[in-house]
């Protein structure tokens, strides 16, 4: 989820910005200046943590089954 709304933001967010900026004109520079990085920030954040996500579910779902049957094995001798 978070790399597809990554990929988005990264289509879109030029886009938004320059009509954000034709918008508020001139006057609004600073404004429009410090959305662009915050929501630059994000961008750059959103899809490496969506890979990130997604490799460690595939760790915990690799790792479940023995961790399942070392508690079930714990439990029985105890």
């Amino acid at each position: 989820m978070l790399i597809v709304a990554g990929g988005f933001v990264l289509v879109l967010l030029p886009v938004l910005i320059g009509l954000l900026a034709e918008t508020a004109g001139p006057t609004a520079a600073i404004g429009v200046g410090a959305v662009d990085v915050v929501l630059t920030l994000v961008r750059w954040a959103m899809i490496p943590m969506g890979t990130t996500l997604i490799g460690a579910a595939v760790v915990i779902r690799a790792l479940a089954p023995s961790l399942e049957r070392s508690r079930d094995t714990h439990t029985s001798d105890a």
